[in-house]
């Protein structure tokens, strides 16, 4: 694994590269390219831009963008002068966006104009920010991203590995999101984790589809690569022919998504003519991957789906073939750093094939939340990560997700996990997406209701559907109504949103 260097921060990392091999392929986006010199120099400008506009340590710095080059190259630029990077989900809706830029009290907000411009009509709402940058154009109010690169040098002061980093606002699909706070060392230990792992040659050519704004693409895919002195990728966005094809084009190693990518890449025309014999690890995380989809992944591209299992907080678990044998299904073992114990409601641990809350016990466990210490108190308890979770271990120590304490639906004192019946819904030919919730009932106190989308062209009843369903799982877990639709709402993520499933079922 490769040297930290002596200041162990993430900026470090990319400065060490630029030493050791300057002429080393960094980053490739749209026909662009950078070398780690030239990363290295870039971002040294960047950074002094910024300090020229009066950032300080600790001063936030908010990022409106979507994947492209200059979102990394503020990522590093505000690591060197220690400032705190504060990606902000494009998806996010002007009222979204002001409430984050408050509640993070960023100082200046750096973004692309077509998403700055919703932002304009209320930036009176937002009285702590004092300048906006755009990377392209020009628009009213604003500057431009360009100025902050022709500034006099200025010395930049050390930066400590205890700094926060970034903040990463959750999606809040329960409530207001919640500003997740990471420090150097924390996103250090988490690509420390991910190396010891996987091993530093699955990191020589990563493509990235996921978001940077969010904590795979920022940590696990960029970061990493960054510190394996790899060479990254970057797509503007998710369209799974243009992933596939990269995938062969750039002899890719490493990527991964959300089970609604691989849905999509395992339905996309011609998919098994892609070559992805390069690839040695694709993994996928956000919520659960129905077995179906890993099993048709696995007949198409000829390599397994590994599942990553954590949250913005902490990521857990994994299954890579490094940490002993496959058992599909499980989402794998502890890795690195990483602990887990498993909790019932009165904090005891469970024992091996009980379900109990996953607790997560590591160096790369946020300090908390923003601004908000109650939600810190509730989630960090006794040094562990109090994660919503629920999972099980087996005698051999693989963990068995079982689903988000909140999804579980109660049938008759039985707890169902949304997750398994999902699963069987996927193995009918027609289905292309299922979510599983809970709705009220006097009776049982839950009835299980699966919402479906069906492929194009295809067809089902929800007899059919029910009887299949009943071939696959215990009939107590069978949907009891089925709600057909043209696509599942999903979130800022791209998760299927359950929450908002759960609404329509008790209109």
């Amino acid at each position: 694994m490769p040297s930290w260097g002596g200041a162990m921060t993430l900026h470090a990392i990319l400065a060490e590269n630029a030493q050791k091999a300057p002429d080393r392929l960094w980053l490739r986006f749209e026909g662009a390219s950078w070398t780690y010199a030239e990363g290295e120099a870039l971002t040294d400008k960047l950074a002094q831009g910024l300090r020229a506009q009066g950032i300080e340590a600790g001063d936030r710095v908010a990022l409106l963008l979507p994947n492209c080059p200059e979102l990394i190259f503020c990522y590093f630029a505000c690591f060197k002068i220690g400032a705190v990077a504060v990606p902000l989900n494009t998806r996010f809706q002007p009222a979204e966006l002001v409430y984050a830029l408050n509640h993070s009290g960023a100082k200046i907000l750096i973004g692309h104009p077509d998403l700055i411009a919703s932002l304009m009509a209320t930036r009176s709402e937002v009285p702590a920010l004092e300048r906006i940058f755009v990377t392209k154009g020009s628009l009213p109010g604003t500057e431009s991203y360009s100025a902050l690169m022709h500034v006099k040098p200025t010395t930049l002061s050390a930066v400590a590995e205890n700094q926060l980093a970034v903040l990463l606002y959750t999606s809040g699909t329960t409530a207001r999101p919640k500003g997740v706070m990471h420090t150097h060392a924390t996103l250090r230990r988490q690509s420390q984790n991910y190396l010891v792992t996987l091993g530093e040659a699955v990191f020589a050519q990563v493509l990235i589809f996921l978001p940077l704004c969010h904590i795979a693409g920022l940590s696990l895919l960029m970061l990493t690569t960054t510190a394996a002195a790899g060479t990254v990728t970057l797509q503007a966005g998710f369209d799974p022919a243009a992933a596939l094809r990269a995938i062969g084009e750039n002899r890719i190693t490493y990527t991964g998504g959300l089970p609604v990518m691989v849905n999509a890449m395992i339905n996309c025309p011609d998919a098994g003519k892609f070559d992805l014999s390069s690839l040695l690890v694709f993994s996928a995380g956000g919520d659960c991957v129905p077995m179906e989809l890993q099993n048709r992944f696995k007949k198409l591209f000829g390599i397994n789906v590994d599942e990553l299992c954590g949250m913005t907080e902490i990521l857990y678990a994994n299954q890579p073939y490094h940490l002993g044998e496959r058992r599909p299904g499980s989402v794998g073992k502890p890795f690195g750093d990483v602990r887990i114990r498993l909790k019932d409601a009165n904090g005891r641990d469970v024992p091996p094939g009980e379900v109990g809350e996953i607790v997560a016990y590591s160096g790369a466990v946020t300090l908390g939340y923003w601004n908000d210490p109650q939600n810190t108190a509730a989630a960090l308890k006794d040094g562990g990560m109090y994660t919503g979770d629920l999972g099980r271990f087996d005698p051999d120590g693989y963990l068995w997700f079982a689903g988000r304490a909140k999804d579980i639906i109660i049938r008759g004192g039985s707890n169902i996990s949304p997750g398994e019946v999902e699963d069987a819904l996927y193995t009918h030919p027609a289905v292309y997406e299922a979510g599983v919730v809970g709705v009220p009932c006097s009776e049982l106190g839950q009835r299980v209701r699966a919402y479906v989308a069906l492929k194009p062209g295809a067809q089902a009843t929800d007899k059919e559907l029910m009887d299949w369903a009943g071939k696959r799982i215990a009939r107590y877990k069978v949907p009891e109504s089925i709600q057909f639709m043209t696509a599942l709402p999903k979130g800022l993520t791209g998760k299927v949103l359950r929450k908002a499933l759960r609404e329509d079922a008790i209109r």
